[in-house]
C-alpha cells in the first residue's frame, strides 16, 4: 500500500512523525508539504523529507485563493503518477481536493471544526474523519459526513509527540539569563482565514499584550515565537532586546519545560503547554472546543484582556502550590489519555484490506 501524507504546518508536522514512521515499517509513502517558513524549518530540523509544492498564500483572501488553485494543480501531477491507495491529512484543502478528483481514499484529522473556511472544503470530501473526543459529533456532520464515518480518539492531538518525548533530557537551546523567571508568549496565526474574518483585518492583538508584560515583567526573561517572518522583524525593531525573539524554529517541548508560564494565542502550543503542566494562558479570540476542556479541567486560564492576563501572570508566577496542583493535574491526564498513532495507523491498515 501506498500512503500520501500532506503536511502544512509545524503542529502536523509532529503529529504526522511518528505515524509516518509507523506506516513505513508496513507501507510506502509519500510526504508532501508546502513552502512555507516554520514547517519547511521544522521538517528539516526532525528529517521529514518530503516534496515542497506549492506555497502559503499569505494573509490576503485572493492570494490564499490562487495558492490553493496552484498548489491543487502541482499536487494533482505529482499524486497522479505516485498513484498513492490512500491520502490522509489534517484537512488539507489541496489534498482533499486531489483525493478526490482522482479517487484516492481520503482520511482526514481535524480537532478545530470552529475552522469554517476549511472544515467547509474538506469534511464533506473524507471518508473517515479522526478527532479528540472532546469534540462533538454534532461539530461535524453539520459539514456534511455521516456519523459513522467519525473515529474518535481518548487524546488531545499534542499527545502523540508528547507521549514519545524523554521529557527528562529536554534542555532548552536558548540562552536565558539564570535566576529570572521565564515566560513564552505564542503570537497569533494572523494570517489564518477564520482570524481574518472575525477580526476584520484589525493589526494583532499580540502586540498591543507585549507592549504590556516587557513595561510590567522587566525582570523576566520574556520569549516570543513568531510565526512569520514579518511578525519576527517587527517584534525586532519594536522591542528590540527587551524580549527574546527567535529567529530559527524552537522545540517545543524543551522550552516549555523550562518556562515558568505560558501565554498563547493559538490551540497546539496552548494544549501542548497545559499537558505539559506548565501554568498557561489564552488570549485566543473566540473559543473552541480543546481550549474550553483545558479550562475546564483547570489547566488553562482565560482572562478578559490584558490587564487581567497581567494580574493572573503575577498570580500564576509567584504561587508554587498552585504550580504543583497544575503539574501533577497535567501528568495525571496526560497518561490517561491513548495514543491517536495507534488508532489512525490501524484503520488505514484496515481501510487497505477492505
Amino acid at each position: 500500500m501506498k500512503v500520501w501524507v500532506d503536511i502544512l504546518t509545524p503542529k502536523q508536522a509532529l503529529f504526522f512523525e511518528p505515524l509516518i514512521k509507523e506506516l513505513r515499517s508496513k507501507n510506502v509513502v509519500l510526504v508532501t508539504s508546502r513552502k512555507y517558513r516554520e514547517v519547511e524549518l521544522i521538517m528539516k530540523k526532525r528529517s521529514i523529507d518530503g516534496h515542497f509544492i506549492g506555497e502559503h498564500g499569505g494573509k490576503d483572501l485572493y492570494g490564499k485563493l490562487v495558492a490553493s488553485a496552484e498548489r491543487i494543480h502541482m499536487l494533482a501531477d505529482l499524486v497522479s503518477k505516485e498513484e498513492p491507495d490512500i491520502a490522509i491529512s489534517f484537512s488539507s484543502p489541496e489534498c482533499c481536493r486531489v483525493a478526490f478528483g482522482l479517487g484516492i481514499k481520503n482520511y482526514c484529522i481535524n480537532d478545530s471544526p470552529h475552522a469554517a473556511a476549511v472544515a467547509k472544503l474538506t469534511i464533506p470530501l473524507c471518508q473517515r474523519l479522526f478527532t479528540p473526543w472532546v469534540i462533538s459529533t454534532r461539530a461535524w456532520t453539520r459539514y456534511g459526513i455521516d456519523a459513522k464515518n467519525i473515529t474518535k480518539y481518548r487524546a488531545l492531538d499534542p499527545a502523540a509527540w508528547l507521549k514519545r518525548a524523554d521529557l527528562s533530557k529536554a534542555k532548552s537551546e536558548l540562552n536565558l539569563e539564570k535566576g529570572k523567571k521565564t515566560m513564552a508568549v505564542r503570537l497569533e496565526e494572523s494570517f489564518a482565514a477564520y482570524l481574518l474574518e472575525n477580526s476584520n483585518k484589525k493589526p494583532s492583538q499580540g502586540y498591543r499584550l507585549l507592549a504590556k508584560l516587557v513595561k510590567e515583567f522587566s525582570n523576566c526573561n520574556i520569549i516570543t515565537l513568531g510565526r512569520y517572518s514579518e511578525q519576527i522583524e517587527i517584534l525586532q525593531k519594536n522591542f528590540g532586546n527587551k524580549i527574546i525573539v527567535p529567529d530559527n524554529i524552537v522545540d517545543g517541548i524543551p522550552l516549555l519545560l523550562n518556562c515558568d508560564l505560558f501565554i498563547g494565542m493559538g490551540g497546539t502550543m496552548t494544549a501542548e503547554a497545559a499537558l505539559l503542566g506548565v501554568p498557561t494562558i489564552s488570549f485566543f479570540r473566540g473559543s473552541y472546543d480543546v481550549e474550553s476542556f483545558l479550562i475546564k479541567k483547570g489547566l488553562v486560564l482565560k482572562p478578559k484582556n490584558v490587564d487581567d492576563i497581567v494580574k493572573v501572570s503575577k498570580k500564576l508566577l509567584s504561587d508554587e502550590r498552585r504550580r504543583r496542583a497544575i503539574k501533577d493535574k497535567a501528568v495525571k491526564l496526560l497518561d490517561w489519555m491513548e495514543d491517536p498513532i495507534q488508532i489512525i495507523s490501524d484503520k488505514i491498515e484496515i481501510a487497505n484490506s477492505i
